[in-house]
């Protein structure tokens, strides 16, 4: 029995497809806490466009006939965003085609294959996540980079211009220095407003060991707060109300204190982690397929988040 294309295509949707987005939305705790949250949103539309509360509107006390005011506020601004899109490519020599005879051999063509898929859209993801969107011409995600930033080196972000509003501006220590826990409890602070604060503490492993090492014993145990990002593997501990993990795709010397409730990660519901049809090369014998999803990533209170740098 020849394997035929159709073959690939049934053992790739009903077998690797949810592997592969699964094995993606694993892969960083950023991503876990967002998918508790349900902050990872799916929608259509030209763009992202997604409206912010900056204002308040006429109000106090009167007595009697007192006046109203009535005159007309703003009170939003809209953040857009555009579409970013990641593919990962998935060839298959027709030489190797022509000596699968079974299901098994089929499958055995396409494991390693989708396995290398899993691995490499979680990666690209998850670089792009911690960068600023400029990355391959600007065809990046829109990352913390440019969404945590006080206005020194991103001057506006989702065309808002933070000149024009200081409260799109985000908490930023750029003077960083040698890892110390005040230093983290400022930052912390900065980013805290009545029961609004920091849910969650990224770094790369260097500074979480520095980290782990001077916190009390007691608060090397998560709470039960926080088994979703327990649940999946993630060491880690809590300060204060936030859980502290591990990120080696975080930049060296930099650390992230996140409100992840106010964090979105959009997905284009017309290219949810899709694939394109089988195709043949035009000018090689093989079966050519490539993983397909449109995305961005959306921070909507930037004020709730901090950034520490050049941190040692």
């Amino acid at each position: 029995m020849a394997v035929v294309f159709d073959d690939l295509d049934v053992a790739v949707h009903r077998r690797y497809l949810p592997f592969v987005v699964n094995q993606t939305f694993r892969a960083v705790p950023l991503f876990v806490r967002l998918l508790t949250r349900s902050n990872i949103v799916v929608r259509g539309g030209f763009n992202i466009r997604q409206p912010i509360m900056y204002g308040e509107l006429p109000g106090g006390s009167f007595s009697g006939m007192g006046q109203f005011d009535t005159s007309y506020v703003q009170t939003h601004a809209y953040a857009e965003a555009q579409w970013k899109s990641n593919y990962i490519d998935v060839t298959i020599p027709g030489t190797d085609l022509a000596k699968a005879d079974s299901d098994i051999e089929i499958i055995g063509l396409l494991n390693p294959k989708m396995e290398a898929a899993s691995y490499t859209i979680k990666k690209k993801l998850t670089e792009q996540i911690y960068g600023d969107g400029s990355g391959n011409g600007g065809q990046d995600l829109d990352g913390l980079k440019n969404a945590i930033d006080d206005g020194t080196t991103f001057d506006s972000y989702l065309g808002i211009s933070r000149t024009t509003y200081p409260w799109w501006k985000s908490n930023l220590d750029s003077t960083g220095g040698a890892f110390s826990l005040d230093m983290v409890q400022n930052a912390y602070g900065l980013a805290t407003d009545g029961d609004e604060m920091p849910d969650l503490i990224v770094c790369n492993q260097t500074i979480w060991n520095k980290f782990w090492s001077r916190v009390q014993p007691a608060q090397h145990f998560i709470s039960q707060a926080h088994a979703d990002i327990v649940a999946v593997g993630f060491q880690g501990f809590e300060f204060n109300k936030a859980v502290v993990v591990p990120d080696n795709y975080c930049p060296a010397g930099v650390i992230y204190l996140l409100n992840t409730k106010y964090i979105q990660f959009v997905i284009n519901q017309n290219a949810n982690f899709i694939w394109t049809p089988p195709k043949t090369g035009t000018a090689e014998w093989a079966y050519i397929r490539q993983l397909i999803v449109m995305c961005n990533l959306i921070v909507t209170a930037p004020w709730r988040q901090t950034c520490i740098k050049n941190v040692s």
